[in-house]
């Protein structure tokens, strides 16, 4: 801290007649954010002045410097005389204003009264109501209104106004209530900023900061927040972003722009978040607050990349010090849990040792955002990239973005395109509706995207993709793989960061592959395949069904961060990969796909689950995808049409439904668990499905579902208008004796 404001002391212009304070930021009058980072770094100055322990701390020139600073600022840059906003309006009505009332707060007594009501007025005269965008009058919703909610009460209390402070607070209504389209929080846990992004990592990770510095400013005072839906502050916390961080890494699948960002890396935001869910638990009820501890202990002790402490405010590492010093305080173990988001287009599956990622995009959800010269090669990374954590914490760290192929992301079917510049905040949609999946009492899963290319690149490649998440495994399928563009078409399976030697080992078969950089091989009879990790519990086994022709490529990457983002670093950085993939050619027609992936499994477990396999392809067609394990006795269907269409297993009929649907189902003994939704959300009717066994009764069954019939057959009709994407379940006794009707064919 101390040798930051040090570094921008020294360099600040000082000069009578200077027109910058520093050269380096000297065009604010057409570059708005020069004006905030001038801001920024005089508060950097502030926070030293007032910091016990800096060599800094109450020195007088410094102070001095800092206050004629803030009147050169007042005279020349941003005040109330300024008629009109340009460059970017957040930096006038959020960067900007944040800054300088942290600064006023900082130096209050060294102030006089007239430069505090000075700063007073240029703070009114771009940020006089949070609710509204000062430049266009629009409505401000999610962290946007919150950072300007915050704006106008910090500027209540300088010049100790509770009307302010009121209209802050009071601003913040909105923003506690879910939402069913637009910005903000979903019931389903997902959170959107800029109508169509999926954003709880970045712009989410502001607001639930911001929840929790308005909580604690007003806490015990006059305009202490006692709106009753609060509350749900509290859970956003473990139903939008516990499910979303493992080991302290904050999932990059839901950082929008922010993954080109150099010094936001998914382990930098985890910190952050973690640290704000710590301030929560100071308000939060009591079982609350000992579950939001348990899981800030067991994420800082499991992310070894950086003491946390070491990016934390004072007050932060003291708060974080206290939980894990605390002997009463358990760390939580491993989440368990599948989780769909519909509304973002998002999955995860967490088993302890793992966790997968799944980002789609749909006619609803925008494939990347790409705006102030950052995510400029975002393009495939919402196209069904899927990422896999697991001990190896730095994997999608350590510059991942600007050296891996962005083409060829793992978990997509790609064919190179989307080149050039993309448009700044455009959405880049799918014409396709049919995204989503079903998730069964949170702990397994079916997901799946129809999608084409047309709104993104303006390729013609399309198809239907599907992943059925089952325990310590993850299926996925992909049917009618076309395109007529002349093109090569693949399927990426893997694309995994290597060792700094890049010489992970890769076993086939059994037969060990070169691991010299630059070695490929076009392999024929894939059965399984397994790469050895970076550290211990790392490993990943992958067996192919149907045994496979797979391309795999060692290769040295080379980039920068301004290759990503225009604001990032020139200098070259290096990595190593290894990909795996499927080619379907040029101009495929009705391709398709299947692998599995076993996180974890070592080489001499995979080759023994690829003789043994407990999964079985029931169907991979562009009707319907389906597949049946047999350990859990459970099965994922993703049914594609408004058609009545059968699912069968080994001649048997298993499942009929008439409409667009994803279906997961389990079988025990005694009872049978059926999940079932709408990824379309828009069917307007009812999703008939008919399962072929018989049932004695119904156990327990969501509002929406309607058992029409127990006997001979399962009969369910499942009400999903307005429904959102929502999974419904039903839970019914089956009859003792049971015959299971689910036998995999003889390996």
């Amino acid at each position: 801290m101390t040798n930051g404001a040090i570094s921008v002391w020294s360099t600040l212009n000082k000069e009578t007649n200077r027109t910058n304070l520093w050269s380096d930021l000297s065009k604010w009058s057409t570059k708005s954010s020069d004006i905030t980072n001038s801001y920024s770094r005089l508060k950097s100055m502030a926070i030293a002045f007032n910091t016990k322990g800096s060599s800094l701390y109450g020195n007088k020139s410094l102070a001095a410097d800092i206050m004629n600073a803030l009147d050169w600022m007042y005279q020349n840059v941003y005040n109330d005389s300024v008629t009109k906003e340009y460059d970017n309006w957040w930096d006038w009505e959020i960067g900007s204003p944040q800054a300088l009332n942290d600064i006023a707060v900082l130096m209050y007594n060294q102030l006089t009264a007239a430069q505090v009501t000075n700063y007073i007025k240029a703070v009114d005269r771009f940020v006089p109501d949070p609710t509204h965008k000062t430049s266009n009058g629009i409505v401000e919703t999610g962290a946007n209104r919150a950072d300007k909610a915050l704006v106008v009460m910090i500027r209540g209390i300088l010049d100790k106004s509770g009307t302010k402070l009121a209209q802050g607070r009071d601003a913040l209504s909105q923003i506690f209530l879910y939402v069913t389209s637009g910005d903000g929080f979903y019931a389903d846990g997902s959170f959107i900023q800029h109508s169509n992004v999926p954003y709880t990592l970045s712009y989410g990770n502001v607001l639930l900061l911001d929840m929790a510095r308005i909580l604690e400013l007003l806490k015990g005072s006059s305009w202490d927040v006692t709106d009753p839906n609060v509350q749900n502050v509290y859970n956003w916390v473990t139903d939008s972003y516990q499910p979303l961080i493992y080991k302290g890494a904050a999932m990059d699948m839901v950082g929008g722009r922010k993954i080109s960002r150099q010094k936001e890396s998914d382990h930098d935001t985890g910190r952050t978040i973690i640290a704000t869910i710590a301030r929560l638990a100071q308000f939060a009820t009591s079982a609350q607050a000992a579950t939001f501890k348990s899981m800030v202990k067991a994420w800082v002790q499991q992310d070894t990349t950086l003491p946390i402490i070491t990016r934390a405010t004072i007050n932060d590492m003291m708060r974080i010090k206290s939980i894990m010093n605390d002997n009463t305080i358990a760390p939580s173990g491993e989440l368990v849990k599948n989780q769909v988001f519909p509304n973002m287009d998002r999955a995860v599956h967490l088993r302890p040792g793992f966790g997968f990622g799944l980002s789609m995009f749909s006619n609803r959800i925008t494939a990347f955002e790409s705006g102030n010269g950052e995510n400029l090669q975002g393009w495939w990374t919402g196209l069904g990239m899927t990422y896999l954590y697991n001990n190896d914490l730095a994997q999608y760290d350590n510059n991942f973005w600007p050296t891996v192929n962005m083409y060829r992301l793992p978990g997509t079917t790609t064919d190179g395109t989307g080149s050039g510049t993309p448009k700044a905040w455009n959405l880049y949609a799918n014409p396709n509706h049919w995204v989503g999946g079903s998730s069964l009492n949170g702990q397994y899963g079916t997901a799946g995207m129809d999608f084409s290319l047309s709104g993104v690149t303006g390729s013609p490649l399309q198809g239907k993709k599907s992943w059925f998440m089952f325990g310590d495994k993850i299926v996925a399928l992909g049917a009618g793989i076309t395109s007529t563009d002349n093109r090569n078409v693949e399927t990426i399976v893997e694309n995994r960061k290597l060792n700094d030697k890049g010489d992970n080992t890769l076993t086939v078969n059994g037969a060990t592959k070169p691991n010299e950089l630059g070695w490929s091989d076009k392999m024929t009879g894939v059965q399984w395949a397994h790469l050895a990790g970076n550290v211990p519990g790392s490993d990943i086994g992958y067996y192919f069904p149907e045994t496979a022709n797979v391309y795999a490529l060692r290769e040295s990457r080379t980039g920068a961060w301004k290759d990503v983002n225009n604001g990032g670093s020139a200098a070259q950085v290096t990595n190593h990969y290894l990909s795996l993939a499927f080619e379907h050619g040029k101009n495929p027609t009705d391709a398709s796909y299947s692998y599995v992936l076993l996180p974890n499994k070592d080489a001499a477990a995979t080759a023994s689950y690829a003789s043994h396999p407990d999964i079985s392809i029931l169907e991979n067609g562009v009707e319907a995808q389906a597949v049946q394990d047999s350990s859990l006795n459970a099965v994922g269907v993703n049914f594609w049409k408004d058609m009545t269409k059968t699912v069968s297993v080994n001649g048997s009929n298993l499942m009929t439904s008439d409409k667009k649907a994803s279906v997961t189902m389990m079988e025990t003994p005694n009872e049978i668990d059926v999940a079932v939704s709408d990824p379309t959300q828009s069917n307007s009717g009812d999703i008939h499905l008919e399962i072929n066994k018989s049932a004695t009764g119904t156990l327990s069954l969501d509002p929406g579902i309607t058992v029409t019939q127990l006997s001979p057959t399962i009969k369910l009709t499942v009400h999903v208008k307005g429904s959102l994407g929502k999974t419904y379940t039903v839970k019914l006794n089956l009859p003792r004796p049971q015959t299971m009707i689910w036998t995999l064919k003889e390996q």
